[in-house]
């Protein structure tokens, strides 16, 4: 058979640009008969006579192990002698649909050894019993055959089973009759069936593929190669149709059968020879022909029109010189009487040998010179010459099993090259074979897992272990050996034995040995030839075990040593060598130029004084690579051999140059010598201009591509090899006069590709460039290609590459309209090229579609798109998803599955990709892997070679790269920005410092009692002593608590026994590190009153280390004249996060005591607790101590009772650098300077604070600067900020509304402002947008500081919306605090409402307070519509832990809050709702509540207003919306009236877990118009009512919930939503702004929940055409971003794209014409933000001149960067656009901006448009780059990893990446850097299969030990929107995808 897996040297270069070599063909799906369900295996006495079963399972199988027939060999006891068979394929389906073939068998066979059973193959054939029996036996010549006892179809083995009830006897021969129906399946094996199209008719051909085990599924026939037999074959196929098999046809007539009118065909009988080989044909192909000398008829037959195309021409003109020189070189004519040669449409392999009717892929038969490049010539030639020499070797002479199955092909895939350069003598083909085989084989033969040429036979038995033996081993090692061994034989001598060999086994089967006698004999007959053993022992070194050798020289001393070269020398070689691993070596080899005499290497080592070399001497071993070994140097002669190639590299051989590169390179991957040294092999290319070094040095940097073009590393090695292609591109664009010429030499048009492909890889000027000018004048005029054969891989690939769904679409119409199979590859292969991952992920599902992709053709498609970096994720999650469909119903023969896991699997390079790899394995290993196994294995120890390669090499490679690509003058340099030079340097991702390791004492501890303060004592100034337990010591958090279970310590919550009163706490922070860890030290002194007796104190401490009084963690003082009890016992209890104090006795109900400690805690930049944030100010680094202490991180700045109804007042002392500023909540007094250990510093001591929580304390130390006014009633209000950011008046704004919104809220709470001053921070670092610490509100600082000049209106609105938020709190949550976080969404929710009140007080003009249905409303009822969401209050139990705490900071909790509140403010009024809050505000100031208290001053203000009337309380109202999770769907059928109400969940069929005291019912406030009519309200109190007033008329439309006042969707009846679309259509003002977003969004989510119909949903967003307002676009938007989100990796995206396009032109123009061609910025608050959804639609649906646009800013400002000419409000779409159409050039620059903004929401900006690249390596760098807070805050890494998994290639990268780095992310970033839940819900956005669903309950099995924190809810709410993407998009696909094909193509409107 030809050569398992092939491509062209066309597509391979081409390939190049994928990273991957496209190989083998797919399997075709298995179709399973509707009669297999009643088929029968033959149970004895079923049956009638005569009648046509199926076989099925037997039950009667015996069961006892190793019967003959659960063997998969035959016994030896039957031989065959002739089979006569006849077959009539039906080209026409059945009724049933399925395709079949009848036919009938009777074999002749002997009896060799008495027996009483037959064994004969037979597989999927339904076989017609006889008497109950599925054969009939007879005797012949006398023989008595005896009767049948039973017969069966043995499945497994692949059996029909007879057990006779006597035995045959020996010599004696019998016939074996069977009748049989199987399916002419299109499975590409056994008859099967083949379709195409010509002239618009579907044809079929019945044709066959034996090989290896598949004649068995033809008819019964005793399928092994050593049962040769004579066949006569008859055919029967439909007249005006020819048949065709291995022999001529004798006899042709025409017959009618069962009324049908058939072609009788029989003919010959065949010479004697194995199943395999046979072969059948029906077709209505024609042929050209001719007889050569020997009256040997020679035909090509073809597709007509190929043969009238003349594509068969250049086979049947080489067929003729090949056939003679075979005979010439075998000595022996050929054997039959004519040579068929066949194209098939699909088939499997490349060709296959079948004998007289040799089978062949289009591909591999058909050339057009019109239209076929070089390459496709050479593969047809090799390919014939391939198929031609088995006619000899291998049919003439066959082996006996497939266990030598390497010299069948190995001998073929030598002698291929042989007879190609015969007929093709200026090509030079025989060099091909190092490329092709030698180099190639060495890779695969390097593993541990690789395996010996000639197996024992006892490996090799079923059919899915002789499928695996059709591999690079078999064929390539097989040539190389023979190569080699015809090298030291010479050719002569080979020849002769070759001859001998045939002669004497024609029509026989041999052993491997029996060719070695006969060499063995021809050297012995032939004088001269010297060989130090036999060619037996010589041989089998090479045949027997498995690898090669490593020959080392060492040019110094002459020794030469050899031993087992493996390319992880790690790895472990299982299988045992009876010859150790050494070889009998050949080398060839020359000094200095000089061909030497050869030496053989017999030994391990040895000495060969010849070798020496010195002075300028250089030595060469393996000299045109002769030998199959590799050669390793000492470090001398390496080095000469470099200078000769930098200095005169024409004095090596062009084989040897690319040996050297081939030979460094592997020779470093397996750590021999360094891997710099293999790199520099290559810096001499410059200058090569040949082709065989090019590709050597190019398929071994590939493996550099595959290993960095994910990571930093590819910018680098991109430049580098810029740099080296840059003259050969250059040389062939010379020698072709800029391309309009052909190079004349063979190699030199090869390697113009090569100069093409690379330089278009790596961005040589010009060239894509070049490439796309020619598709699009292709793509101008179909009808003329004006692309020359040899470069259209090269152009096609590029092109689509760097264009979208109009070049792939092109592309597939001429795919699928091309009648020439060449061409069809090559666009096959380039549709691979593509970058946009929907059109890949679309070509993915095409390749299991056989009208789309043949079957034949659909692994090397799945392969060549994961070669594609941004396919490789897409392909193996594609493979994974869908292997069992793939392996269960694509047969064997048309699936190569060993090909497609190694090329799948080639840049398997982490630790993350192995473990998937072998989960992978274990997950199917109950489906299997068939002719994959071995390739598994092989995968997995590639994949760990490759791990540790990439651990000890990527470094030092990164270097090398970076500085060849910098030095010398080879032309323009790649660009790499200032940011980014050091870019050699590896990424490493620096783990976040761990807490202060208690053993460490600080010297400082000495004297930190110098440090005193008012009110506050400490231990004993003297020295501690570690020796003394009277005196304080710095002790460990190790634990010794009790493990009595349920004690207080165990509890989450504080007991009620003690309640804090004051706290006088002094902290140091240090700002400069000690011994790498910055740290602060302190003492804490709080006051508490026992309010019940008790013997323990439990008060909050994590990760303080507490220093020691007399062996305790604290001392104890009683106060007002209570006596203290003694300390027992103190331990620091872990989990619960407590100090715990037993007590020697009670303290005393009523009193008061101090409880004293002192501590030492790491600053750390984990954004939590007391911590450290950092940042550059003109180039210094500077360093801010501050706080987060929201929700429970108080307790890691010092011990407090960290609960927020533990009020009480704090008195803050602050020690801190001289220079620097210290904030806390209270006015500070004067500061004082100091000196504490020699060291300057400054102590700030501050007023007494309010009686607050801990979670509102706050103290920063810093050198900001600030501005500042007072607000009136003397309350002084200041903006801090670093000081080039208060110097830029970047605070100017913030401190403009402050003061305003101040007075906005105490008039709104009839309330003053209750403290002194109002301080707000901007923080480099900071985890949340801001926090309400009471006093001193800190802020990132997007949300404090705005720059006119650099922000956008966005930015402004948010500092805005940010800081009314935070000053609302300074009433509602700050001096009224919830009582336990379990009501955290009165705090949230409340001040999320009030902020667009205050926000709105602040700037009136933007009617901001419309923004709270797009940013709360809209965003929430996504989530609470999961059946996984929480009411908004829940239980205190269920609130405990720290992570139950900080889950509930969520969008229920702020936006449903809001939401509700508002709908409340609503009902009840604002003047109403305000009065409540001021008098529930006065009543528990500076105390805490719980929501009921709010409820029962809302209906004391409710009662005080006559004129409001309430259905029901507020509480009852309320308690609904707040204790129950979720929200109604209320339907109105206007035609009744009839009003229901149910609780809405996007899927439908989700359980709801938790129960609801109301029945998940609400009472609800209904707000309703009609046409011309005033707004009404009506209560919906029960599930269903009915209202008449909402009963219409025919031409009225209702519209519910005005304004979206209320929280609930609405639904209704088809006429009312129709005339509502009418309405939209027509006269959309008519409807308020905010209600045409309200339809849209309803209509999407009631579609989502199946309520509605998803084309209604669609049909919503029709109108947009005319809409030019801000929210309905908005909203549309982020509707249709589900789409997107669910489609953008399928089909559905480019129809959804065009119709998007379609109706956002008009939007576009609108805003290009408002702002003047875009040189001015619209006056409206919402029409700025509705400019900025125009561009990005625009740009994102492909809108001409979006994309040029938003690029030709950016280049402008790259051009320039002091001038950046993009408006802020445009900046997050230009950069976002401009950097995904850019490459590394725009990144680069983007990145260097980023480091270098001073403007934190210019940073922001930059950092998403970051996300935004295309490139694979650039957003991996980015999600590197995360976890180092040098270059990214750790404030900001969720947001740029969710960004990444928003932008559609970067998806499958983030996911990785998070579950490959939780446990690191998880442990050592800490919830309060790292928002695990938003991280969660942002990757996973899009998972919509059911793949992905296993993904996700995989990651959370994983991880259940270390769990997820805060990320516990968004876990299992994804799981739970991925459950019903997954419904959705299976019942909507369909639909949609025709949706938005129709209304793309339909006119506008």
């Amino acid at each position: 058979m030809g050569k398992g897996y092939y491509i062209s040297k066309n597509l391979g270069l081409a390939s190049i640009l994928l990273a991957a070599v496209a190989v083998v063909t797919i399997t075709a799906l298995s179709i399973v008969y509707n009669q297999e369900k009643a088929r029968s295996r033959g149970k004895p006495g079923d049956g009638a006579t005569g009648s046509t079963t199926m076989p099925t399972p037997s039950t009667t199988t015996p069961s006892t192990p190793k019967e003959p027939w659960e063997r998969y060999r035959l016994p030896d006891s039957l031989a065959p002698v002739s089979y006569n068979v006849s077959l009539w394929p039906r080209l026409e389906p059945n009724t049933d649909g399925l395709y079949i073939f009848t036919g009938h068998s009777a074999v002749i066979f002997k009896c060799v050894k008495e027996t009483d059973l037959i064994l004969i193959h037979s597989n999927k054939l339904n076989l017609t019993t006889f008497q109950g029996h599925h054969a009939k036996l007879t005797g012949l010549d006398g023989a008595t055959a005896p009767n049948i006892l039973n017969s069966w179809l043995e499945e497994k083995t692949e059996y029909l089973v007879l057990r006779l009830e006597d035995r045959l006897a020996v010599e004696k021969s019998y016939v074996l009759y069977t009748e049989f129906l199987g399916e002419l399946a299109d499975d590409l094996e056994g008859f099967y069936r083949s379709e195409y199209i010509e002239d618009g008719v579907k044809k079929v051909v019945a044709t066959s593929q034996m090989q290896a085990t598949y004649a068995r599924k033809a008819f019964p026939c005793f399928d092994e190669p050593a049962m040769k037999a004579v066949f006569h074959i008859t055919l029967f196929h439909d007249r005006g149709t020819v048949a065709l098999s291995n022999s001529r046809d004798s006899e042709v007539v025409n017959s009618v059968i069962d009324g049908v009118a058939v072609t009788k065909t029989t003919f010959e009988p065949t010479e004697r020879m194995s199943t395999y080989l046979l072969a059948f044909i029906v077709s209505d192909f024609s042929f050209i022909g001719s007889t050569n000398g020997n009256n040997v008829m020679v035909r090509i037959w073809a597709r007509r029109k190929a043969i009238l195309d003349g594509q068969g021409d250049y086979a049947l003109n080489v067929t003729e010189p090949i056939l003679k020189f075979y005979e010439h070189y075998y000595n022996a004519t050929y054997p039959l009487s004519k040579s068929d040669q066949i194209a098939l449409p699909d088939f499997n392999a490349g060709a296959m040998e079948n004998w007289g009717l040799v089978t062949y892929r289009e591909t591999a038969l058909l050339y057009d010179p019109t239209v076929s490049s070089t390459a496709n010539k050479e593969r047809v030639i090799t390919v014939v010459s391939h198929e031609l020499a088995h006619m000899w070797f291998g049919n003439l002479v066959t082996l006996r099993w497939w266990n030598d199955l390497w010299l069948n092909e190995g001998f073929a895939s030598y002698v291929e090259y042989l007879g190609a350069d015969h007929a093709e003598p200026t090509w030079n083909i025989k060099d091909m074979i190092i490329l092709n085989d030698v180099h190639k084989v060495f890779g695969i033969d390097a593993l541990a897992s690789s395996h010996p040429l000639s197996r024992r036979e006892e490996e090799v038995n079923d059919p899915a272990q002789i499928s695996e033996m059709f591999n690079t081993i078999s064929y390539s090692k097989g040539a190389a050996v023979l190569r080699m061994l015809s090298e030291f034989l010479t050719e002569p001598v080979f020849a002769r034995g070759l001859s001998s060999y045939l002669n004497k086994f024609a029509f026989s089967n041999t052993l491997y040995t029996d060719l070695w006698d006969h060499l063995q004999q021809a050297v012995e007959n032939m004088p001269g030839i010297h060989l130090p053993h036999t060619v037996h022992d010589i041989m089998n070194r090479w045949t027997l075990q498995m690898g090669f050798p490593l020959v080392t020289i060492d040019t110094r001393t002459g020794s030469i040593t050899q031993n087992h070269f493996l390319l992880d020398p790690d790895a472990v070689v299982d299988r045992p060598s009876q010859f150790n691993y050494t070889w009998f070596v050949p080398i060839k080899w020359m000094k200095r130029g000089v061909e030497q005499e050869q030496y053989w290497l017999l030994h391990n080592t040895d000495t060969y004084s010849p070798m020496r070399a010195s002075g300028e001497d250089w030595v060469l071993a393996n000299t045109n690579i002769s030998g199959f070994f590799r050669v390793n140097y000492d470090p001398g002669n390496w080095e000469r051999l470099l200078y000769l190639l930098n200095t005169n590299h024409q004095a090596l051989p062009i084989i040897n140059r690319a040996q050297i590169l081939d030979d460094a390179f592997n020779l470093a991957r397996a750590k021999v010598i360094n891997t710099t040294l293999a790199l520099r092999t290559t810096k001499y290319l410059f200058r090569e201009r040949d082709y065989i070094p090019w590709v050597s040095a190019l398929r071994n940097l590939n493996y550099y591509i595959l290993m960095f073009d994910r990571s930093e590393g590819y910018g680098a090695l991109q430049a580098y090899l810029k740099k080296q292609i840059r003259p050969l591109f250059e040389h062939f664009k010379i020698l072709t006069a800029n391309w309009t010429k052909v190079p004349s030499g063979h190699n030199d048009q090869y390697n113009q590709m090569n100069a093409i492909a690379v330089a278009c890889l790596v961005g040589v000027e010009g060239c894509r460039e070049t490439a796309k000018s020619w598709f699009r004048q292709w793509m101008e005029n179909p009808g003329h290609n004006p692309i020359h054969p040899n470069l259209k891989a090269t152009v096609y690939c590029n092109a689509i590459a760097s264009g979208g769904v109009e070049e792939w679409d092109f592309a597939w119409r001429m795919f699928k309209n091309t009648t020439l199979a060449t061409e069809a590859a090559i666009l096959r292969s380039a549709m691979a090229c593509a970058k946009t991952p929907w059109l890949l992920n679309r070509y993915l599902e095409y390749t299991l579609d056989p009208s789309k992709i043949r079957k034949q053709d659909a692994t090397s498609t799945i392969q060549t798109i994961a070669g594609n970096v941004v396919g490789m994720p897409l392909a193996w999650d594609f493979v994974r998803a869908k292997w069992s469909y793939i392996f269960k119903q694509y047969g064997r023969g048309s699936f190569s599955f060993s090909s497609l896991i190694s090329g799948i699997t080639l840049r398997f390079s982490t630790e993350f990709e192995l473990q998937q790899l072998k989960k992978f394995k274990e997950d199917n290993l109950h489906v299997g892997f068939g002719s994959a196994t071995m390739a598994m294995e092989q995968a997995i120890e590639k994949t760990t070679a490759n791990i540790k390669w990439m651990t000890e090499n990527k470094a030092q490679v990164l270097k090398w790269f970076t500085e060849e690509s910098t030095c010398g003058d080879m032309g323009k340099g790649f660009y790499i920005s200032k940011a980014v030079a050091v870019v050699g340097v590896v990424v490493a991702i620096s783990a976040v410092a761990t807490i202060i390791a208690l053993s460490v004492v600080y010297s400082q501890e000495t004297s930190k009692n110098e440090v005193t303060t008012p009110s506050t004592e400490g231990p004993s100034t003297t020295t501690p002593s570690t020796t003394t337990t009277t005196t304080p010591s710095t002790t460990t958090t190790a634990s010794t608590t009790p493990s009595t279970p349920e004690e207080p310590w165990e509890n989450y919550r504080l007991p009620d026994s003690l309640a804090p009163v004051s706290y006088n706490v002094s902290l140091w922070p240090r700002l400069e590190p000690n011994n790498s860890l910055y740290i602060f030290t302190g003492h804490s002194a709080v006051i508490f009153r026992c309010v019940k007796e008790t013997d323990l104190i439990l008060i909050h401490s994590n990760k303080l280390n507490l220093t020691t009084f007399q062996g305790h963690h604290a001392k104890l003082t009683g106060l007002d004249g209570a006596t203290a009890p003694g300390l027992s016992k103190t331990w620091l209890e872990g989990p619960t996060q407590y100090l715990v104090v037993q007590l020697s006795s009670k303290l005393e109900a009523g009193k008061s005591y101090k409880l004293y400690t002192e501590f030492v805690g790491e600053l750390a930049d984990d954004l939590g607790g007391f911590y450290r944030s950092e940042y550059m100010e003109d180039g210094v680094k500077k360093v801010v101590a501050t706080t987060q202490m929201q929700p429970t991180d108080a307790r890691k700045a010092f011990p407090c009772f960290d609960e927020p109804a533990m009020k009480a007042v704090f008195h803050m002392t602050l020690t801190h650098p001289r220079g620097t500023v210290a904030l806390a909540n209270g006015m500070n007094y004067e500061p004082v300077n100091i000196t504490v250990m020699g060291q300057n510093v400054t102590r700030t001591s501050f007023e007494p604070t309010e009686i607050m929580s801990t979670y509102l304390l706050a103290f920063v130390v810093c050198d900001f600067g600030f501005v500042s006014r007072a607000a009136g009633a003397d309350v002084l209000i200041r903006i801090w900020a670093r000081r080039k950011a208060i110097a830029e008046g970047q605070a100017d704004y913030a401190l403009a509304i402050t003061g305003n919104m101040l007075r906005f809220f105490e008039h709104y709470y009839n309330s003053s402002y209750p403290l002194k001053k109002s301080d707000n921070i901007a923080l480099p670092d900071f985890s949340a947008g801001a926090m309400e610490n009471w006093g001193l509100i800190t802020y990132r600082e997007t949300a404090l500081l705005y720059n006119p000049a650099m922000s956008s209106n966005g930015d402004k609105e948010w500092v805005a919306t940010v800081i009314s938020h935070e000053l609302a709190h300074m009433w509602f949550g700050n001096l009224v605090t919830m009582k336990w976080w379990n009501d955290l969404w009165l705090n949230e929710g409340f001040a999320t409402y009030v902020s667009y009140l205050g926000a709105d007080s602040a700037e009136p003009s933007w009617n901001i307070k419309d923004l709270t249905v797009l940013n709360e409303i809209h965003g929430v009822m996504a989530v609470d519509a999961l059946a996984t969401s929480h009411p908004l209050s829940s239980k205190e139990e269920d609130i405990l832990k720290p992570e139950d705490i900080s889950q509930l900071f969520d969008t229920i909790t702020y936006s449903k809050g809001a939401t509700v509140l508002r709908m409340l403010s609503e009902f009840i009024t604002e003047t109403v709702f305000s009065k409540g809050l001021r008098t529930y505000l006065d009543q528990f100031k500076y105390n805490s509540t719980v929501y009921t208290d709010l409820w029962r001053h809302l209906q004391m203000a409710v009662d005080a207003t006559p004129s409001l009337e309430l259905p029901s309380s507020v509480e009852d109202i309320m308690n609904r919306w707040i204790l129950q999770m979720g929200f109604p769907v209320v339907t109105i059928d206007t035609r009744t009236g009839s009003i229901t109400q149910k609780h809405f969940l996007l899927d439908p069929d989700s359980v709801v877990n938790r129960s609801s005291q109301f029945n998940y019912e609400w009472f609800v406030p209904i707000t309703w118009i009609k046409p011309n009519a005033v707004e009404r309200q009506y209560w919906l109190l029960n599930k269903e009512d009915t209202n008449p007033n909402m009963t219409i008329s025919s031409d009225e439309w209702l519209l519910a919930n005005i304004n979206m006042t209320g929280y609930y969707r609405v639904n209704y009846d088809s006429e009312n939503w129709e005339r509502l679309l009418t309405k939209l259509s027509s006269q959309h003002q008519d409807i308020p702004v905010i209600n045409r977003a309200q339809i849209i969004d309803d209509a999407f989510n009631l579609a989502r929940a199946e309520v509605v119909n998803t084309t209604l949903a669609l049909r919503t967003t029709k109108f947009l055409f005319s809409e030019v307002e801000y929210m309905p676009w908005q909203i549309a938007s982020w509707n249709l971003n589900y789409f997107f989100l669910m489609f953008d990796r399928s089909e559905v995206y480019g129809p959804m794209q065009a119709y998007i396009k379609k109706q956002v032109t008009p939007l576009f123009k609108y805003f290009k014409d408002l702002t003047f061609n875009w040189t001015k910025i619209p006056e409206g608050h919402t029409d700025q933000y509705n400019q900025v959804t125009a561009i990005s639609m625009a740009c994102r649906s492909g809108v001409e001149g979006c994309t040029d646009l938003t690029t030709g800013w950016f280049r402008e400002w790259m051009k320039d960067q002091a001038n950046n000419p993009i408006h802020p409000n445009l900046r997050n779409t230009v950069y976002c656009s401009a950097i995904a159409a850019g490459g590394v050039e725009e990144w680069d620059f983007a990145w260097s901006m980023y480091k270098n903004a001073t403007i934190a929401s210019e940073a922001d900006k930059l950092m998403y448009g970051l996300s935004c690249t295309k490139q694979p390596w650039l957003l991996n760098r980015y999600l590197e780059y995360c976890l180092d807070p040098e270059k990214i805050r750790k404030q900001d890494a969720t947001y740029i990893i969710v960004y990444i998994a928003g932008n559609a290639v970067g998806q499958p990268l983030a996911w990785d990446f998070i579950r490959e780095k939780w446990d690191y992310i998880f442990n050592n970033y800490g919830g309060g850097s790292f928002s695990f839940g938003r991280l969660i819900a942002g990757v996973t956005k899009r998972f919509s299969t059911e793949f992905e669903l296993k993904q996700l309950l995989q990651f959370k099995k994983d991880h259940e030990e270390g769990g997820f924190g805060s990320a516990t809810t968004a876990l299992d709410q994804a799981l739970e929107r991925t459950v019903a993407n997954m419904k959705w998009v299976a019942v909507n696909k369909e639909p949609v995808h025709t949706w938005f094909t129709n209304e793309a193509a339909s006119p506008t409107y």
